[in-house]
């Protein structure tokens, strides 16, 4: 007789994610601002950019996966209806997620840049 245990809830990791996201952007770009104009440290980009962009496609990943789990894929038949309902995707996304990306995103620009600005 196998009981199988309740799933442990994965919030307090996802939302370590999402912190740690926006942590490192403002980290890289302040980085960017502020230690690259010295021409000394110049050479010291591509090091970080990799960094940067493999801690991002790592915790994004994760989250991937934190939402597979969550959301078990429904059936094929009703993937099918749930596609013909809604409009189409665009990037594989539908118009209200696009629309929340492109929200962040432009917030995500104008709090970093108003920052950047800051500290000139």
């Amino acid at each position: 007789m196998e009981t199988q245990q309740p799933k442990r809830s994965s919030t307090p990791f996802e939302y370590f994610l999402y912190v740690a996201i926006v942590a490192e952007t403002g980290l890289a770009a302040l980085i960017y601002k502020v230690i690259f104009r010295d021409p000394d440290m110049a050479h010291l980009r591509i090091y970080f950019a990799i960094f940067y962009f493999a801690f991002l496609a790592w915790a994004i990943t994760q989250l991937n996966l934190l939402h597979r789990d969550r959301n078990p894929p429904a059936p094929v038949e009703e993937q099918e209806q749930i596609v013909n309902e809604n409009t189409p995707p665009v990037l594989g996304l539908t118009r209200v997620q696009l629309a929340i990306v492109i929200v962040v995103f432009a917030t995500a620009v104008a709090t970093f840049s108003c920052a950047l600005r800051l500290l000139r």
